[in-house]
C-alpha cells in the first residue's frame, strides 16, 4: 500500500470487480480483464472479505467487492463501504492506494492466501448474517461454478452447509455425496468451530475441480435468510 497519491488530474479510474489475491497476483474487471502483480498484498489481502471494501450488486441481494483501477498508472483505490463521516449534504469516506504492476509468476504462498481469504471471508459471513460465495468473476460471469459457504438455524441449533455445483466428481472428499441427477452436491454438519475451520479446506478441494486459477474468481456475499442458493438467502 502506498502513502502517496499517484493520481492526477485527467487520469481515469474505472469501477473494477476483484479476484481473490492469492501468490502476488490480482485481476480487475473494468471494461476489460486485467491480471496485474500486487508488489506488496498485505493491506489487500488484510481487507478482502472481511466488509469493509466498497460492494456493487452481482444480483439481487447479492454483492461483489469493487475497486477503482487506473490502468494506465497501475493504481487501485480501495474506497470504503461506508463512509467516515456525514455533514449535511458531504459525504466522506475513508479509501486506500494499492499499486498494481504487470503480472508476473505467482509466489508460492497461493494456496495458503485462499485458504486464509475464505477463513477470513467466513469469519465475517458468521458475525454480519450472511453467506458466502466463491463463483467465476467478472461483470457477465456465469452461475456456475459456486461454491456456497452458509450457517442457518435448525431446531435450537446451526448447521453449517457447503454447497458446490456442478458436483465434484474427482474430489475424494465430494464424490462420495454426489447424488445422481442433481446439479449440485450439498455437504452438512452441526455448526461447531471445528466444522467452521475446515470449511475452507473443504471448499478448495471443490474449487480446485473447476480448472480455474484463484485470480479467475470472486467472492460474492448476501444477507442469510435461512435458504441455500437458489433463493433470496
Amino acid at each position: 500500500m502506498s502513502d502517496n497519491f499517484p493520481l492526477k488530474p485527467g487520469d481515469t479510474i474505472t469501477a473494477a470487480q476483484l479476484s481473490l489475491c492469492a501468490g502476488g497476483l490480482l485481476r480487475t474487471w473494468a471494461d476489460s480483464s486485467q491480471l496485474w502483480s500486487v508488489p506488496d498484498d498485505t493491506y489487500l489481502r488484510s481487507v478482502m472479505g472481511t466488509g469493509t471494501i466498497a460492494r456493487t450488486p452481482r444480483e439481487q441481494n447479492r454483492f461483489r467487492e469493487v475497486g477503482f483501477v487506473s490502468e494506465n498508472t497501475g493504481t487501485l483505490w480501495l474506497q470504503s463501504r461506508f463512509p467516515e463521516q456525514v455533514d449535511g449534504e458531504t459525504v466522506q469516506v475513508a479509501g486506500n492506494i494499492v499499486e498494481l504492476q504487470p503480472a508476473c509468476e505467482p509466489r508460492e504462498t497461493t494456496y495458503d492466501d485462499v485458504r486464509e481469504l475464505l477463513k477470513q471471508a467466513i469469519d465475517h459471513a458468521l458475525k454480519n448474517n450472511e453467506y458466502v460465495l466463491v463463483e467465476q468473476g467478472g461483470w457477465d460471469a456465469p452461475t456456475e461454478p459456486f461454491c456456497l459457504f452458509i450457517v442457518i438455524p435448525e431446531g435450537e441449533d446451526y448447521v453449517s452447509i457447503i454447497e458446490t455445483g456442478p458436483a465434484p466428481t474427482n474430489s475424494e472428499i465430494w464424490a462420495p455425496h454426489i447424488v445422481a441427477g442433481t446439479e449440485s452436491t450439498t455437504l452438512s454438519a452441526p455448526a461447531t468451530r471445528d466444522t467452521i475451520d475446515v470449511a475452507p479446506l473443504i471448499m478448495l478441494d471443490a474449487i480446485s475441480t473447476w480448472g480455474l486459477a484463484p485470480w479467475d474468481l470472486a467472492l460474492t456475499f448476501g444477507t442469510r435468510q435461512g435458504a441455500v442458493r437458489g433463493s433470496d438467502a
